[in-house]
């Protein structure tokens, strides 16, 4: 294993090399332009080489490489991972977010090239998925077979699923010319109309008062509440209850999956097949320490799935979801626009109907 991430790594490195290299050049008569114009420079950029080499070989410390696929997978989404590389300003783009990078472009050190790989990951780590994430979706997948020795996946006398929606402000942008808010509700409610009539439903959702304002970040990361609880479906009262929110203030996910504790508080794992789907579009912003209260919800006598969508979100907001799901044993997947968000919804559906 070892050996291939050996490989890996060369080739990673090779295959990006020549991609910056690529992205410098230009056609020839841009080139003689670009010629005459870096010379002027060329003191500068000398300047600028030597500190780079200077700060690879001298006291920056380089951090331990990952040795198997599986801490590969455990690496943060890197900020740049979704970048457009075939865009019209994308060269442009590309020499800025790696101009700070080392020249490997002679005879590197080990250092050098360990050091330039770790950069690399940190900027365009892939949303890259692990044995673990993989491992828990075949568990799900398998929910309710007799052959599932783990009870919290084994189909009980009452089934209730709940949603945790982020109402947060940035759920007003819109995806393909639609809100990612009402893309949300479409998506739940198309859900909610395929469940078992004999299945419970509730919905909670966070961050929908106040505004992103710092002067109502209290109000904001506050706001929490469930809007239909957990009961049978009924068509007007949950279409009434969805109407009550709009997109609004700031993101409190940990008050919003502590209060789900209590939504759930009556329904044992005993005797309830009890689970949670948190939807959000981006981090936690209120500081309210979300990977503890999943833990909590997790680990109490409800013994919830739950699993976590990330909706349109940003390399930030994907590592904290990630690890939400991964403290929680259960699935973590990104959905870019409604279609996605339903074709998951769907899965979920196809496995309640059994």
């Amino acid at each position: 294993m070892c050996s291939d991430m050996k490989i890996f790594k060369s080739i990673f490195v090779s295959v990006l090399l020549l991609f910056l290299l690529s992205a410098c050049s230009n056609d020839s008569a841009k080139e003689s332009k670009e010629i005459e114009d870096k010379s002027a420079s060329e003191n500068e950029q000398t300047v600028k080489k030597e500190k780079k080499e200077k700060t690879v070989n001298g006291s920056v410390k380089v951090e331990p490489l990952p040795t198997t696929y599986q801490e590969l997978a455990e690496l943060p989404i890197g900020k740049y991972y979704n970048m457009d590389i075939s865009g019209e300003n994308s060269k442009e783009e590309i020499l800025k977010a790696f101009s700070d990078l080392p020249d490997i472009s002679g005879n590197p050190s080990e250092k050098e090239l360990d050091y330039f790989y770790s950069e690399l990951l940190k900027r365009v780590q892939q949303d890259y998925e692990g044995p673990e994430n993989l491992i828990n979706r075949l568990k799900f997948e398998s929910l309710g077979s007799p052959e599932n020795s783990d009870s919290r996946y084994q189909f009980k006398d009452n089934l209730n699923v709940i949603f945790i929606i982020d109402a947060s402000g940035s759920m007003a942008q819109k995806i393909d010319g639609k809100e990612k808010m009402t893309s949300a509700k479409d998506s739940i409610l198309n859900f909610v109309n395929k469940l078992p009539k004999d299945a419970k439903v509730g919905i909670r959702v966070y961050g929908h008062k106040g505004t992103g304002s710092d002067s109502d970040k209290a109000l904001s990361c506050s706001s929490s509440e469930l809007i239909y609880p957990i009961s049978n479906y009924n068509e007007g009262e949950f279409q009434a209850a969805l109407n009550k929110f709009s997109p609004s203030g700031w993101t409190p996910i940990g008050l919003a999956l502590r209060e789900a504790k209590n939504d759930l508080s009556s329904f044992d794992g005993a005797n309830n097949t009890n689970i949670v789907y948190l939807v959000s579009d981006g981090i936690d912003t209120c500081d309210d320490q979300p990977i503890e209260a999943a833990k909590e919800l997790y680990s109490s006598n409800i013994t919830p799935i739950i699993n976590v969508i990330g909706f349109d979100v940003d390399s930030k907001g994907q590592n904290q979801l990630k690890e939400i799901a991964a403290a929680t044993d259960g699935i973590y997947e990104t959905v870019t626009n409604e279609g996605e968000l339903q074709e998951q919804l769907k899965k979920l559906n196809d496995l309640t109907s059994q």
